[in-house]
C-alpha cells in the first residue's frame, strides 16, 4: 500500500512539473531514497538519449552508476555534469567521490575544493575533503575539515570518529579522549563504539567498558553512584535499560553482577544490591535467580598493552549461558 502510495505520489509531480528542470531533482532522489537503481539509472539513460546536454540527467544517471559500481562509465557521465554547469557543488562533490573509486586522490581533492567554492557549507565536500586529507596523513588538515563539518551537523558521525583518529595520529591526547568521548555521546552502539571505547581505555579513560553478554559486545557507560552512596546515578540508567531489555529477549543468559569498592566491602555488596534491584523492578520478567552478585573490598585491575591500570571502584557485567538440560 505504501509502495503504491510512492509511486501515485511522484507521478503526480511529475504531471505537475513535465517538462521542468525541478522534474529531474524530484524524480531523481525519489530513485535514490527508494534504493530503486535499476529504475534510476533507465529513467535517466532515456533523458540522455532525448538531449544528451543536460546537466541534471548527466549527473543522475552517473549518481546510479556508481550505485552499481560503474565507476569508469560514471565518472564520465559525472564530468559532463560540471562541464554543463560547473557552479553546482552537488555535481563538483560527487565527482570527487567518482575520482576517489578510481583513486585518483589529487583531482577528488580539487573536486571538493571547488565544490566549496561555491558553497563553503557544502557538507558532504568538507567531510570528504577532511577523509581526502586524512588518508594522504595531512592529519592537521582533516582536523580542520572535520571541525568545519561538524559545526554544521554536530552529530555528523564521520567527522566524529575521525576526528578523534586524526588527534590520535598527531598524538593529542586529552583532545583526543574529549573526541571518542563525544562520538559515544552522540552514538553508544555498535563496532565504531566498541572501538572507541578500546582507543579510550589504552589512554586510560575507563567511562565506558566493553562487556561480553552471550555472544555480543556490548558498549555500557561505566555504572555510576551518588557520592558516598549505593544510589545509582541517573547517568547509568541507559546503560542499565540496555542491558535490561537483552536480558529481558535473551532467556538463556544470566548475568554475574561484580563490584569493587577499594577497603569498603559494605559500599560494593550495597552497589551490587542496588544494581539488582534496578533491573528486577524495570524488568519483573527477569527472575531473580539469573542475577549474580559479587563484592570486593580490592581495586579492579586491567592490564592493557602491558600497562596496568587500577580502578578504585568498578562495575563489572560477566554473562553466564544457561545449560540446558
Amino acid at each position: 500500500m505504501r509502495k503504491n502510495l510512492h509511486i501515485m505520489i511522484l507521478f503526480i509531480i511529475l504531471n505537475l512539473f513535465v517538462g521542468c528542470a525541478i522534474t529531474k531533482t524530484v524524480v531523481g532522489d525519489f530513485y535514490l531514497e527508494h534504493k530503486k537503481y535499476d529504475s534510476g539509472e533507465k529513467y535517466f539513460k532515456n533523458k540522455l538519449k532525448q538531449n544528451n546536454s543536460d546537466a541534471s540527467a548527466q549527473y543522475y544517471y552517473g549518481r546510479f552508476l556508481l550505485l552499481k559500481n560503474n565507476e569508469k562509465e560514471a565518472l564520465l557521465h559525472l564530468k559532463k555534469a560540471v562541464a554543463l554547469d560547473n557552479k553546482n557543488a552537488d555535481y563538483n562533490s560527487w565527482l570527487g567521490i567518482a575520482y576517489s573509486s578510481k583513486k585518483e586522490f589529487s583531482k577528488e581533492r580539487e573536486s571538493y575544493l571547488k565544490a566549496l567554492n561555491i558553497n563553503k557549507n557544502h557538507l558532504q565536500s568538507l567531510t570528504y575533503l577532511a577523509h581526502n586529507y586524512y588518508e594522504a596523513k595531512e592529519y592537521k588538515n582533516a582536523l580542520k575539515y572535520y571541525g568545519k563539518a561538524l559545526k554544521l551537523q554536530k552529530s555528523n558521525y564521520a567527522s566524529l570518529y575521525n576526528r578523534a583518529l586524526s588527534l590520535n595520529k598527531l598524538g593529542r591526547v586529552p583532545e583526543e579522549k574529549l573526541a571518542w568521548l563525544k562520538y559515544l555521546e552522540y552514538y553508544p552502539f555498535g563496532l565504531l563504539a566498541q572501538k572507541s571505547v578500546r582507543f579510550l581505555n589504552t589512554l586510560g579513560s575507563f567511562e565506558y567498558r566493553n562487556h561480553i553478554i552471550g555472544i555480543r559486545t556490548l558498549t555500557l557507560k561505566n555504572i555510576r553512584f551518588e557520592n558516598f552512596e549505593a544510589r545509582i546515578d541517573s547517568s547509568s540508567y541507559s546503560s542499565l535499560n540496555l542491558l535490561g531489555k537483552i536480558l529481558n529477549k535473551k532467556t538463556k543468559i544470566n548475568i554475574h553482577i561484580v563490584v569493587y569498592q577499594q577497603n569498603n566491602i559494605l559500599l560494593a555488596k550495597e552497589k551490587a544490591k542496588s544494581i539488582q534491584r534496578y533491573l528486577l523492578k524495570k524488568y519483573p520478567n527477569i527472575d531473580s535467580s539469573r542475577l549474580k552478585l559479587s563484592w570486593f573490598d580490592t581495586a579492579k585491575i586491567l592490564l592493557i598493552n602491558k600497562r596496568k591500570y587500577i580502578l578504585g571502584e568498578h562495575v563489572d557485567f560477566i554473562s553466564i549461558d544457561v545449560k540446558k538440560k
